[in-house]
């Protein structure tokens, strides 16, 4: 059974040029993982200092190993946490438009 897991990212305080360059590339992988639905939701902080990110998958190591995939993975440090509950308007039947 999925469940879902929160990986909180920790950005570097100082943003390199190699970071810069790998941008592109980690969005595309991102937005891959959007996509094929192991991604849920990504968010970065307006100062950029970290991001999180909730993944839906079997287990933390699953996570772990899909997040060291990422272009960007060695100027990143993380956290995993399982949750216990993750709701929003998202996960809710559409609102009626009575036209």
């Amino acid at each position: 059974m999925k469940k879902q897991f929160m990986v909180e990212i920790f950005l570097p305080d100082e943003i390199e040029m190699n970071f810069m360059r790998m941008i592109p590339a980690h969005r595309a992988y991102i937005n891959e993982l959007i996509s094929d639905g192991k991604i849920i939701s990504y968010s970065i902080s307006f100062d950029r200092s970290k991001g999180w990110i909730i993944f839906l998958a079997e287990r933390a190591d699953e996570v772990l190993d899909i997040v060291q995939q990422f272009p960007i993975h060695q100027f990143i440090t993380i956290e995993i946490n399982e949750l216990f509950i993750h709701d929003g308007e998202a996960y809710r039947f559409p609102k009626l438009n009575y036209n």
